[in-house]
C-alpha cells in the first residue's frame, strides 16, 4: 500500500509539474503577443497620411520641433512614435469680403468675411465687397508656420487683405469706384498680391471687385448722372443717325445731279456729233450740186448761145424728173 501511495503522489507531482509548466508557457506566450500587439501598434500610430490637396510639415514631438522639408507627395509616411503631421491646403483656396446669403457654403478652408468699409479720397465711406483667390507657397510653409501656426495664416491673412485695400482705396475717388472700377481693381491687386507676398508668403492668383455700396444720396446722385447721362447718350446718338441720313441724302442728290449732268452731256455731244455729220454730209452735197451746175453752165456757154436760159430749162427739166407724178404739178417760169 505505501508503494501504491508513493507511486500515486509521484504521478501527481509529475502531473502538477507539467500543469505549472504549461501555465508558465502559456504565461509567457500572452506576454509575447500583447508585446507584438504593442509594437504593431505603435508601428501603425507612427504613419500618417497626407492627402492629395494637402502639404504637410513633420512635428517632433520629442525634440518639439519641425521639419523644415515639407511633405508633398500624397499617401502615408512615417513619421514616427509620437510625432504628427500640420496640414496646409495644397490647392487655390478664396477670401471672401462679401455679402451671401444662407444657401452658399464656403469650403473649410475658404475664408468668408462681411464686406469692407473704406474711405475715398474724396473723403466719402465706401462698401466694398470683393473676393480674392490665394495660394500657399510650397517653399515657404515651414516660415509660415513660424510665423502663425498651422491655421493662424487665415485670420492674418484677413487683417493684411483689409488693411492693404483701406490703405489703397484712399488713392481713388469716389467717382472711380463706380467710373474706373477696372483700374481700381487692378491696383487692389497689385497691392494685396505684394503685401501678402511679404508679410505671409501667400500667393495671389486672382482678384475680383464688384460694385461699390455708396450712401443713399450719392447713390441717387449716381442714378441721375447716369440717367442724364444716357439721355446725353440718346441724343447723340440720334444726331448721328440724323447726320447719317443728311449726308446720305447729300450723297444721293449728288451722285442724281451727277448722272444728270453726265447724261446731258452725252446728249449733247451726241447732238453735236449728228449736227457736224448732217453739216458735213449737206456742205458736201451742195458742193457736187454746185460743181455739177457749173460744168451743166459751162456746157450750155460753149454752143455759143445764151447759156442762162438753156441752163434754166435744163433745171427744169430736171425737177420734172425728180418729181413724183402723185404729187401736185409746179409751174416753174423761169425769169429772164
Amino acid at each position: 500500500l505505501k508503494i501504491e501511495r508513493i507511486v500515486c503522489d509521484s504521478k501527481s507531482l509529475h502531473i502538477q509539474v507539467m500543469v505549472d509548466n504549461v501555465v508558465l508557457l502559456g504565461g509567457g506566450g500572452c506576454c509575447c503577443c500583447l508585446f507584438v500587439v504593442f509594437v504593431v501598434l505603435m508601428l501603425a500610430l507612427g504613419f500618417k497620411k497626407v492627402e492629395s490637396s494637402q502639404w504637410a510639415l513633420q512635428y517632433d514631438w520629442w525634440s518639439e520641433s519641425v521639419k523644415k522639408d515639407p511633405l508633398t507627395q500624397a499617401g502615408l509616411h512615417f513619421v514616427g512614435i509620437g510625432n504628427y503631421l500640420v496640414t496646409f491646403p495644397s490647392t487655390s483656396k478664396y477670401c471672401y469680403f462679401r455679402n451671401f446669403d444662407n444657401s452658399f457654403q464656403p469650403d473649410d478652408d475658404d475664408v468668408f468675411m462681411p464686406p469692407l468699409s473704406v474711405r475715398t479720397s474724396d473723403g466719402l465711406k465706401v462698401t466694398l465687397e470683393l473676393e480674392f483667390v490665394y495660394r500657399l507657397q510650397m517653399a515657404k510653409l515651414y516660415d509660415l508656420y513660424m510665423l502663425v501656426g498651422d491655421t493662424g495664416y487665415r485670420n492674418t491673412l484677413v487683417h493684411v487683405a483689409a488693411a492693404a485695400i483701406s490703405a489703397h482705396a484712399t488713392n481713388f475717388s469716389a467717382q472711380a469706384f463706380y467710373g474706373d472700377r477696372g483700374d481700381v481693381q487692378g491696383a487692389f491687386q497689385a497691392a494685396l498680391a505684394q503685401e501678402l507676398d511679404r508679410v505671409l508668403y501667400i500667393t495671389v492668383v486672382s482678384f475680383q471687385l464688384q460694385p461699390a455700396h455708396f450712401p443713399p444720396k450719392y447713390a441717387a446722385a449716381i442714378v441721375e448722372t447716369q440717367e442724364m447721362k444716357q439721355d446725353i447718350q440718346v441724343a447723340e446718338q440720334e444726331n448721328k443717325t440724323k447726320v447719317i441720313q443728311k449726308q446720305t441724302e447729300l450723297f444721293s442728290a449728288r451722285q442724281l445731279a451727277h448722272q444728270i449732268i453726265i447724261k446731258a452731256e452725252g446728249e449733247a455731244q451726241q447732238t453735236l456729233v449728228r449736227n457736224q455729220a448732217d453739216v458735213a454730209q449737206f456742205k458736201y452735197r451742195q458742193q457736187v450740186l454746185a460743181e455739177g451746175y457749173s460744168k451743166a453752165l459751162n456746157f450750155f456757154s460753149s454752143s455759143g448761145q445764151d447759156a442762162v436760159p438753156n441752163f434754166l430749162n435744163y433745171l427744169k427739166v430736171e425737177a420734172l424728173k425728180a418729181h413724183d407724178s402723185g404729187q401736185r404739178t409746179v409751174k416753174l417760169t423761169p425769169v429772164v
